[in-house]
């Protein structure tokens, strides 16, 4: 198949095709299907149309975009629910009518363990500085705000591909200034 032909069919497929990889999106699956391919098309039809893409994902399962919808809520509402799990939990553990202490830093068992948490975080904080201005935009929605790289795709008008790989490099260059 020429070369033009080929990325026309793999930008079609993006466009009707959402692939997942099991093991990686569902810790602890260990069953022996691998892909699950999102899409409105069947089976066949995918297997007919996207034969020379398909074959790196068999054997796959075909899930429909409402499937996709649902796992996007239940995972927006999980983060919702142990955010505001967060907020609400009681860290200081006080009774009715304590009261609460306001420089909790200084009031620690261990001292040490605190200033190595502090130097920590400010040691992340400035390598999250040193990292390209994409990636450090890309890793913060997606770690922090809790996007997805689909949606920070959508938003930015790029290939979800192009997200997933501005993460991972920022990662990489993260290890790099930390170590």
């Amino acid at each position: 198949m020429p070369k033009k032909q080929f990325n026309k069919l793999e930008i079609q497929f993006q466009e009707e095709c959402k692939v997942i990889n099991l093991k990686y999106e569902y810790d602890g699956y260990n069953g022996d299907i691998s892909w699950a391919i999102i899409s409105n098309l069947s089976e066949d039809e995918i297997l007919e149309k996207y034969r020379p893409i398909i074959s790196d994902y068999m054997p796959f399962i075909v899930l429909t975009p409402a499937f996709d919808e649902v796992r996007d809520e239940y995972r927006r509402n999980e983060k919702k629910f142990q955010m505001r799990a967060v907020r609400k939990h009681d860290f200081y553990n006080l009774e009715d009518g304590e009261i609460e202490l306001h420089h909790t830093e200084l009031v620690t068992d261990d001292l040490e363990e605190s200033f190595f948490k502090s130097e920590e975080e400010q040691a992340l904080r400035k390598a999250i500085q040193q990292l390209k201005p994409i990636q450090k935009e890309r890793l913060i929605k997606y770690y922090f705000e809790g996007k997805s790289s689909r949606q920070i795709a959508k938003e930015e008008g790029v290939a979800y591909s192009a997200v997933d790989s501005s993460i991972a490099a920022a990662l990489k260059n993260l290890r790099k200034f930390l170590i």
